[in-house]
């Protein structure tokens, strides 16, 4: 092998490495971001039942109407948070499978380049 085609191979494979790392990076920010998002809703959710609390509790004549609102916003709230955990799962394996992707991708750019000296 000269030495022009193992320069030649060098910046090909580092031009791979590159935009490799690159869809990496963007697998990993767009995780991010949608978790963000995931985690800003589970906040507002929090903010939100206390702000109802607060509005409705002035409503409540005794403690049986206490527990009742008590119950109707738990349960509320765990509707929300389960819708939630669902979301933040679906982000998690969309995740899994970009990343899965990426690594089968990268597997078969070694197996062509392995080919390629062979």
């Amino acid at each position: 092998m000269q030495q022009n085609e193992i320069i030649q191979q060098w910046a090909e494979m580092n031009k791979g490495l590159v935009e490799s790392l690159k869809q990496l990076g963007e697998i990993n920010s767009t995780m991010m971001n949608k978790l963000t998002e995931r985690q800003m809703a589970a906040a507002n959710a929090y903010v939100e039942g206390m702000s109802k609390q607060m509005e409705n509790i002035s409503e409540v004549k005794n403690a049986q109407d206490a527990v009742a609102l008590q119950a109707k916003l738990t349960k509320e709230f765990g509707e929300k948070m389960m819708e939630n955990v669902r979301q933040t799962m679906d982000v998690l394996t969309q995740t899994r499978s970009d990343l899965a992707a990426w690594v089968e991708k990268g597997m078969e750019v070694v197996t062509q380049a392995a080919k390629k000296k062979a």
